[in-house]
């Protein structure tokens, strides 16, 4: 509302003109007078001309009555179309009748704030909570901004609205890219970071500087008691920083030993005016969770390259207060501290030596490693916590028994199922700690702890390999590489039954077990499901080994593994024998080497190799390597992930396109240089095997027999890992160590897809060790090939020759008891008995016991087709199984079966099970 009433001169913007010029040229339309006459004062730029209503306007500000009449009478006399807005502060009285004659209404208008604020909202009415804040309409008429305040949807304005409008613009959200409804602490603590927006704040009038701190303290709480203060005193700057200092002082374990310096940090913030501002416990605490969280995310922030370094800078600064205050104790309980970080480090070196030694004491290294995983800054230092979790996995694997194993079949896939994971984290401790000598020092030790075990089992190994190639016999179940074409690849092209299906191998040179382990975990995160492709309907399914040719290397592996006879030869002799396989049955087999990879520019893959690929008939095989010409190039670093290994994630996203079964295996392992020994001999052939001349040597074995491709069928080659007959490179093969001997096999299909004929889906391949979250290590058992033939034959064959890959034949275990148990008393309740009644087809008990049983004996978590299967339901039918068993289950909708993971594994709560039923049993 505009009237003539005489009251105190207005600071008006150029906007909230505008906005009262348009409405009374509009409400005065067609005046003769070219003038208009308004009582207040100009804030800030922008007057000088303006277009308004379609009309120039010329906007001059008047002190004196005498500079007013000049500029009216001047302007009336001239052929200036535009109207004149003359800003003052004249009254009246003093400006006389004569003059007021010559402008519109013959008066001067008078703004009122809060007409001008409801117009510019569009509001009917002012919530009355708003009107009572006599400092905050001549701030919202100063703050308004070009075009008006934000127009509201409905008729109130009520003042949340209004100041939340006023705190944006005074506190310059838009330069952060906050909008005033997410107004928050975390919004108030990144502001505080800008130095000019903060500045501008405290040279608010002191009204309004008081009147929006105390609005901000209702909508923010204590950060807002914490952070104003520190504006106050011109430390705004440390306040993010500050907050982490005080979640370290004023955590819950930081006990009293921190008072002191809770007391100098009290006092920093109290530094404007001490004795008058007090700040309650829980103010620093909210402010302190605040400052976390907005850290936290700035740290996480990928989009933001500034984030990251504003992140850093607060990080730098907390780690100087915290001296400052000496809080240095208190520091090691924060999420984001760096000291932290270092304090959680030296807990895990201190544990990781005491438990090398101290079996007993490997909860405490778990516990360690689980808070040095915690902290915020663990991400960025990845590598170092990889390497405590591969040293915390490799002590609960020196506190299991020693492993032996009966045979080579036994050895290869103890190799594949628990060893070549020993592998994976012995090689990657071996890389050490950066900065702290105490792991250094645990890591070093652990290494040569593992390193002696692991040996002690290759030397066993290649004793049993000497003697069983020797023998020459039938390897019976056992995958070689020679057969892995006519026992895995060609059972899926040619099909059977409708369950035929296009293939893609993908032959991984130099892939050892350790490697296949990290592609294995990475593949099963990435919408592919693991099958085990051999093996009968009574035997336990398993990630499968493959025993190399001999010796190790890819002109003997490979050529046999292609031409499915142990042989020699290049890529010609190999692509040559595998387009022409019998077992193909008259379909196509394309293979492709690394030169027929590459396309064209802009081109992912060649042309034959997409033609092939496109075509369901054909059998599609790739040499991919990568991990081989590492070797000698130098990458011997871990863990291998399918982005390095060039081109086989287009293969993989070409083969999930076309519904293929990626078959992923390699010819021979590798074992990498960590301080090998040099041996000079004579008859070298490669940096791990040599003819025989010479006697044998320590770490040698002497390998004799028709799997061995040698002009006399025999060489001496190194079981030793730590020895080498050639120079230095990052990695060797040739040898006669596991780790060279052992192919691993891995089986996938795109999630979803149905699967061939004696395919078996795979739960979690590692062993029971490599969890960490266990108390205590786990005795993993050495997996071995369950029987396929009847135990009378097989233990007839065993007495009458020395199988050429013999395999312990273990009886099948017995369900464990406390399992058993709990389920039995399950069934047994009147409750789960009502619930079967219920369902529209009954579920038959045997099931439900088959899959219970198995969810207990794996932790509580399985991959639904596994659950089907140890249901005798068909995999097809996993989820809707599922969806049964949860209704039987979860009783008022509490989960007790959840289907986690995107839909890939069916989790039991077992503590909700009990409740739910009412269950006593262990």
């Amino acid at each position: 509302m505009i009237s003539p009433a005489i009251g105190r001169l207005l600071p008006v913007t150029s906007a909230a003109l505008e906005q009262e010029v348009t409405r009374l040229l509009r409400k005065y339309a067609g005046r003769e007078e070219k003038a208009l006459l308004i009582r207040a004062q100009p804030l800030g730029n922008g007057f000088g001309t303006m277009t308004v209503a379609g009309r120039r306007i010329r906007v001059v500000a008047c002190v004196s009555p005498l500079a007013v009449l000049e500029q009216v009478t001047e302007h009336a006399e001239s052929d200036d179309d535009a109207v004149l807005v003359v800003l003052t502060g004249a009254e009246e009285s003093d400006l006389g009748p004569g003059l007021l004659s010559r402008v519109i209404r013959h008066q001067v208008f008078v703004v009122e704030p809060w007409r001008l604020i409801e117009e510019s909202f569009g509001a009917q009415h002012l919530d009355p909570r708003l009107a009572a804040d006599s400092w905050a309409g001549e701030a919202l008429v100063d703050a308004m901004p070009p075009g008006g305040w934000p127009r509201l949807a409905g008729p109130l304005l009520t003042r949340d609205t209004a100041m939340r409008s006023l705190a944006a613009r005074r506190l310059g959200l838009d330069r952060i890219g906050v909008d005033p409804e997410n107004l928050d602490a975390g919004t108030l603590l990144l502001w505080s970071r800008d130095r000019e927006q903060v500045e501008a704040f405290r040279m608010l009038r002191d009204a309004e500087r008081a009147g929006l701190v105390d609005w901000l303290r209702e909508c923010a709480g204590g950060t807002a008691d914490v952070l104003f203060p520190l504006v106050e005193s011109g430390h705004a700057l440390d306040a993010l920083a500050l907050g982490l200092v005080c979640a370290a002082l004023w955590h819950p374990q930081a006990g009293s030993a921190s008072q002191r310096a809770q007391g100098g940090v009290l006092s920093y913030i109290a530094m404007a005016r001490p004795g008058e501002i007090k700040v309650t416990d829980q103010a620093v605490r909210e402010f302190a969770a605040a400052a976390e969280q907005l850290t936290g995310w700035m740290l996480a922030d990928r989009r933001d390259e500034n984030a990251g370094r504003h992140a850093h800078a607060v990080l730098d600064r907390a780690e100087e207060l915290i001296a400052q205050f000496g809080a240095e104790a208190a520091a090691q309980h924060s999420l984001l501290l760096r000291s932290s970080l270092d304090a959680r480090i030296e807990a895990v070196a201190q544990s990781l030596t005491v438990s090398i030694h101290d079996h007993h004491a490997v909860g405490e290294l778990a516990n360690a490693v689980a808070d040095l995983r915690e902290h915020k800054l663990a991400d960025m230092h990845a590598h170092r916590v990889r390497r405590a979790e591969m040293a915390q996995r490799l002590v609960q694997w020196l506190a299991t028994p020693n492993a032996t194993a009966s045979g080579v079949g036994a050895a290869i896939q103890a190799q594949i199922g628990e060893w070549g994971w020993v592998d994976r984290a012995r090689d990657d401790i071996w890389a050490g700690e950066e900065v702290d000598r105490t792991l250094q020092t645990a890591y070093r030790d652990l290494y040569r702890l593992v390193r002696d075990r692991r040996r002690a089992l290759d030397e066993e190994f290649a004793g049993r390999l000497a003697a069983s190639t020797k023998a020459g016999a039938d390897p019976g179940p056992i995958l070689t590489v020679e057969t892995v074409l006519s026992r895995v690849v060609a059972p899926v092209v040619a099909g059977g039954n409708g369950h035929r299906r296009p293939v893609v191998l993908l032959v991984l040179d130099g892939m050892s077990t350790a490697v296949a382990t990290t592609l294995g975990e990475e593949l099963r995160t990435e919408r592919w499901e693991e099958y085990d492709p051999v093996g009968g309907p009574d035997e336990e399914p398993r990630r499968r080994a493959v025993v190399a040719a001999l010796p190790t290397l890819t002109q003997v592996s490979r050529a046999s593994l292609f031409a499915a006879r142990i042989t020699t030869g290049g890529p010609d002799d190999e692509r040559a024998a595998f387009e022409k396989h019998a077992f193909w049955k008259g379909r196509k087999a394309r293979l492709f080497h690394k030169g027929g990879l590459p396309g064209d520019a802009g081109e992912a893959l060649g042309d034959d190799l997409v033609q092939a690929l496109n075509d369901d008939a054909t059998a599609v095989a790739v040499v991919l390597n990568t991990i081989d010409d590492s070797l000698a190039k130098g990458r011997a670093d871990v863990p291998w992930r399918v982005s390095d290994i060039a081109g086989m994630q287009t293969l993989l996203d070409y083969a999930r396109y076309q519904g293929r079964a990626v078959i992923i295996t390699s010819d021979h392992g590798h074992v990498l240089e960590r301080g090998s020994e040099l041996r000079r001999a004579d008859g070298v052939r490669s940096a791990r095997h040599r003819s025989v001349g010479k006697p044998v040597d320590a770490g040698e074995v002497e390998l004799a027999g028709s799997r061995v491709a040698a002009a006399d069928g025999r060489i001496l080659a190194l079981w030793d890992p730590y020895v080498r007959y050639t120079d230095k490179k990052a990695g060797y093969h040739g040898g006669a160590s596991l780790a060279e001997v052992t192919i691993p096999l891995l089986a996938f299909l795109p999630l979803g897809a149905s699967a061939p004929t004696g395919w078996r889906p795979l739960p979690d391949q590692s062993p029971s060790w490599w969890s960490l979250d266990a108390s205590g290590p786990g005795a993993p058992a050495v997996q071995t090939p369950a029987r396929t033939r009847s135990r009378k034959n097989v233990k007839q064959d065993q007495q009458e020759r020395p199988g050429l890959f013999d395999v312990a034949i273990a009886s099948p275990e017995a369900p464990h008891a406390p399992e058993t148990a709990l389920v039995a008393e399950l069934l047994g309740t009147e409750l789960f008995q009502a619930q079967q009644r219920l369902m529209p087809r009954r579920v038959p008990a045997a099931k439900i016991e088959a899959v219970l049983v198995a969810l207990l004996e794996s932790g509580g978590v399985l991959p639904l087709p596994v659950a089907a299967e140890r249901a005798g339901e068909p995999v097809v039918r996993a989820a809707g199984f599922a969806a049964t068993l949860q209704r039987i289950f979860n009783l008022d909708n509490y989960p007790v079966l959840a289907v986690v993971d995107n839909g890939r594994n069916l989790k039991l709560d077992v503590a909700l099970l009990r409740e739910q039923f009412g269950l006593k049993g262990r």
